[in-house]
């Protein structure tokens, strides 16, 4: 009887799980094969992978390997191995369903009769309330800790160190950080706050400089011992966070005085009320407007490369706001722009234009074909640095020759060196390939239904022209503005179409006559067939 060809795909999340070990589930998984008949030509293994997503190397390179049709099926020690995730896991089956593959589980026998699709989906559910339980069970130890003002990880706040899970000042950065208030309630600004720090020594805890950055610090309620936990929106279907949706909060843990002090609150509420004047405009700063900025962030010179910010300008006694290069004495050639303008044609590039619904198909293939060529740019990159590793090995071997066989002090220590020079060389190269290489097997999936969901979903941000929505849509679809006399080129990151954050990227450029003058603006309305478009 011949032989039917499978691959096994075996996976764990962590190592505690012992009954789930990787080499239980390939012994179960080859003891199957023998007694079926089945020839087992490869082995799929992930390690320390979650199955809450199928955002997995191996994973992946299982599927796109059954493209080739080397095996008929997909073999796995049990269902939860798959996947713990009901939809990832009826999809990837019916992707693997086109290629002629079936997936079998080695424990769970399910036929192909409704009762046995149903009990499979059953399985599934299993699976993925599983995991779901644990994530729950695992939040609220989590939660339970910050009501104890326990640290949950990451870089400890400037002034802190964390011991045993507890935030214990740090005297050096609380210096600094008591500073940072003091100058602040004084009126200083940023810069001036930076400076004086520099000047006198004080540094973060990894010896770098201070930046005039200072706005989250004076903000943080850590500061006067209120420890705040579970604030940040939970993450996305794609891994993103959308931090302008509030929590509810009673969702929200906070403990009066579970951190050490370091500013007392009648400093840190003045600095409060000076940041909300700023905020609200009603401090005295010439030139600030009463308005937020809603492309703050993503505008850069392309004369000289610094940012591009919000500002105000004055005629006729009337202030109104523009956007103007940040270079210093005002010796950039790059001319001012007025925001609202700017703003409206932004908006206009997506909302009339792109994600029109008459031009769904024109933004299929504007996307398609700049994934095609992000994809292609990638492989290339992979094959010149997979050249360059060939190319100083080569050069090894020659210098290795040329040490058997000359004798002589200075040439050996010459040759040495070439030698461990190319092999730290090699070694680079090596960790640039596996970047490369892991972007490549990650590369997203290509789908049409992707597209006009999310374009569907960014258009219902911009159609209200509310704030908060225009500035998540702008900060999720564009990737950077650049401004000078003759032009605006704005570079749209189409990958937020897709879902992924692999960079596939294409550049609308648009005359700045046709924004500066929004009557011609408004009249002739932008159509995508017109765009100037760089891939």
């Amino acid at each position: 009887m011949p032989f039917v060809s499978a691959v096994a795909y075996a996976r764990f999340s962590s190592d505690k799980q012992q009954e789930s070990s990787i080499t239980v589930q390939l012994a179960a998984i080859r003891k199957f094969c023998a007694s079926h008949n089945i020839q087992l030509i490869r082995e799929y293994v992930d390690e320390a992978q979650t199955g809450t997503n199928a955002n997995r190397k191996q994973f992946q390179q299982m599927i796109k390997d059954a493209a080739s049709r080397e095996f008929k099926f997909v073999i796995v020690h049990r269902m939860d191995r798959w996947a713990r995730n009901v939809d990832d896991a009826r999809h990837y089956k019916k992707v693997l369903a086109r290629y002629g593959i079936k997936m079998v589980s080695a424990l769970e026998e399910f036929d192909e009769t409704p009762e046995g699709e149903f009990f499979e989906l059953v399985s599934m559910g299993m699976a993925e309330l599983y995991s779901k339980k644990l994530a729950r069970e695992a939040a609220a130890g989590k939660i339970a800790n910050a009501k104890l003002g326990k640290a949950h990880g990451g870089t400890p706040l400037l002034g802190y160190t964390v011991k045993n899970k507890r935030y214990v000042i740090e005297e050096k950065e609380a210096e600094a950080v008591k500073i940072i208030f003091a100058m602040a309630a004084d009126g200083y600004g940023y810069t001036q706050i930076r400076d004086y720090l520099n000047a006198h020594g004080y540094r973060h805890a990894d010896g770098r400089l201070f930046s005039a950055h200072f706005y989250d610090i004076l903000r943080n309620k850590k500061y006067i011992g209120e420890y705040i936990y579970n604030r940040a929106s939970a993450k996305d279907e794609f891994g993103q966070r959308n931090n302008h949706l509030s929590k509810p909060a009673k969702d929200i843990i906070r403990v009066p005085d579970a951190i050490p002090q370091l500013v007392d609150e009648k400093t840190f509420y003045k600095v409060q009320s000076i940041l909300d004047a700023r905020k609200n405009g009603t401090a005295s700063r010439l030139g600030k407007p009463n308005r937020k900025y809603l492309l703050s962030g993503l505008l850069r010179c392309k004369e000289c490369g610094r940012a591009i910010c919000g500002a105000s300008a004055f005629t006729a006694g009337l202030r109104y706001p523009i956007y103007r290069c940040g270079a210093k004495g005002r010796t950039c050639p790059t001319r001012v722009i007025n925001a609202e303008y700017l703003e409206d044609y932004i908006h206009s590039l997506l909302y009339e234009c792109l994600f029109a619904p008459e031009n769904e198909e024109r933004l299929k293939l504007l996307t398609e074909t700049c994934y095609i060529r992000a994809f292609d740019e990638l492989q290339k990159k992979r094959e010149q640095i997979c050249s360059e590793i060939l190319k100083a090995e080569k050069i090894i071997q020659e210098y290795s020759v040329q040490m058997s066989t000359d004798d002589s002090k200075h040439i050996l220590e010459y040759f040495a060196e070439g030698i461990e020079e190319l092999s730290a060389q090699i070694r680079e190269l090596q960790y640039a390939y596996k970047n490369i290489n892991d972007e490549i097997l990650h590369f997203p999936d290509f789908k049409t239904a992707y597209i006009r969901k999310n374009a569907k979903h960014y258009a219902t941000l911009l159609k209200a022209r509310e704030f908060k929505h225009s500035q998540q849509a702008f900060n999720s679809l564009i990737s950077v503005i650049h401004i000078d006399s003759e032009t605006v080129e704005t570079t749209l990151k189409l990958n937020a179409l897709l879902g992924s954050y692999q960079p596939i990227c294409a550049t609308v450029i648009e005359d700045r006559d046709n924004i500066a003058r929004p009557e011609n603006h408004y009249k002739r309305s932008l159509v995508f067939s017109t765009l100037t478009v760089r891939l």
